[in-house]
């Protein structure tokens, strides 16, 4: 009687142990799906952002050429001031 009894319990416990990996193999493989779309997320996003910040950056290089050419200038206006002033 108890050989059947646990016979019963062990096909049962092994049953479940079954459905309980079948439901986790599932249950990882949507996970790693959901994971694939979240990385393609993220690359577009990085991806757009990068589009963005490129003119920014160039924009950067320019108003530093700007203030170096204002710079030059300047030095060239009180030099020019300068020699005006010595003649004098």
């Amino acid at each position: 009687m108890y050989v059947i009894v646990l016979t019963v319990i062990s096909s049962l416990v092994a049953v479940l142990l079954v459905v309980l990996g079948i439901q986790l193999f599932l249950t990882l493989r949507d996970a790693r799906a959901t994971m694939l779309r979240i990385n393609g997320l993220i690359d577009v996003m990085e991806h757009t952002s990068l589009r963005f910040l490129v003119p920014l950056t160039n924009l950067h290089g320019f108003m530093n050429g700007v203030k170096s050419g204002v710079h030059v200038f300047e030095t060239f206006v009180s030099y020019l001031k300068k020699n005006e002033d010595s003649d004098d």
